[in-house]
């Protein structure tokens, strides 16, 4: 009942978010913009901030309990390059009664090279509620990484670096498979993946297969 709960503020808080995150960043542009040139980061946390006080007022309204702002000691950024950082925010969530309801988690992608956000935010729902079970499970790909999901993002600013190369990956688990039948089979898998532009570029073996890492220019 509680997880079923959880997931249904989930869903009430991004349709919030999804105004208020840009409402809030074109309101304040040139002032955020600004303060990044003076002071990195902190930026993003003003940002945020303003955001999240539209966020948590409608679901202090929906009848749940849940501290507003941002505080980087409830935060974690281990991912991604400069030009697309990830943090995640944890926000522990109550019920009226104080009953736990579980933790709201603001994933937020961003920029060190300029004030720009190269996703739009989301939450992420989490059971867990003690700050070293949220971040073991903020630590599998499997609980951030979302495919189905449709960004908004901003335009590039003007300021903002481009880069004239840019790379997809891939990976494939069945080369073990292949070096069992025999050389020509490894051949004939690789030349699948080169016939469609796609270079092995690594190679690893683990206790229950070996994966092969494949790039090629994005498209």
């Amino acid at each position: 009942m509680t997880t079923n709960l959880l997931y249904k503020m989930i869903r009430s808080a991004e349709q919030m978010l999804s105004l208020a995150w840009r409402a809030v960043y074109e309101e304040k542009q040139e002032e955020l913009e600004h303060m990044f040139k003076m002071h990195g980061d902190r930026a993003y946390g003003v940002w945020i901030q303003a955001f999240m006080a539209i966020v948590s007022e409608q679901l202090i309204t929906d009848g749940y309990v849940v501290k507003p702002g941002f505080n980087l000691q409830n935060s974690i950024e281990n991912w991604g390059p400069p030009e697309e950082r990830e943090r995640c925010i944890w926000y522990p969530v109550h019920m009226a009664d104080g009953t736990p309801l579980g933790t709201m988690v603001l994933q937020v992608y961003h920029s060190h090279t300029a004030f720009f956000m190269p996703r739009s935010p989301r939450f992420i729902g989490l059971e867990a509620t003690a700050r070293e079970d949220i971040i073991a499970a903020l630590s599998k790909p499997s609980n951030r990484v979302r495919w189905d999901r449709v960004d908004d993002p901003l335009p590039l600013p003007g300021d903002h670096p481009s880069y004239a190369s840019r790379w997809e990956y891939a990976t494939d688990v069945s080369l073990g498979e292949c070096l069992d039948q025999g050389n020509w089979m490894l051949d004939e898998a690789l030349s699948h993946w080169g016939r469609y532009g796609w270079e092995l570029v690594s190679i690893t073996s683990t206790a229950s297969q070996t994966i092969g890492f494949f790039k090629r220019p994005a498209r």
